[in-house]
């Protein structure tokens, strides 16, 4: 489970954020995760849970954000939305290559 040590990174990046910014508290972290990128959003959460715990971010709401990789086909032209290990055309059944999907960051986090 990689999303333990993701999650580790998100509070190491979220303490250095609150502390450029004197935050007291963190209220709620905003993340970004691409639908290939291999990550599952429910473990990310879990795992946030229990890193944060006797941080600054003990009573932060995680808040994910899941967008899709897309893939134009060259046959017949529709851009469409592809899933983990589907790189075929809905309409034509061509083979597409996917864009975007592996995404992960910290979009935002809201603080006082």
């Amino acid at each position: 489970m990689h999303e333990l040590s993701v999650a580790e990174s998100l509070m190491n990046l979220i303490a250095e954020n609150a502390k450029v910014s004197e935050a007291r508290n963190v209220i709620k972290v905003s993340v970004v995760i691409g639908n290939l990128s291999g990550i599952v959003a429910d473990s990310l959460k879990l795992c946030f849970d229990e890193v944060k715990k006797g941080t600054i971010a003990n009573q932060a709401e995680l808040e994910v954000e899941e967008v899709f990789a897309k893939a134009h086909c060259y046959e017949c032209g529709k851009i469409s939305p592809v899933g983990q290990y589907v790189f075929s055309c809905p309409d034509c059944g061509e083979v597409v290559i996917p864009s975007g999907g592996k995404e992960l960051y910290l979009k935002d986090m809201e603080v006082e």
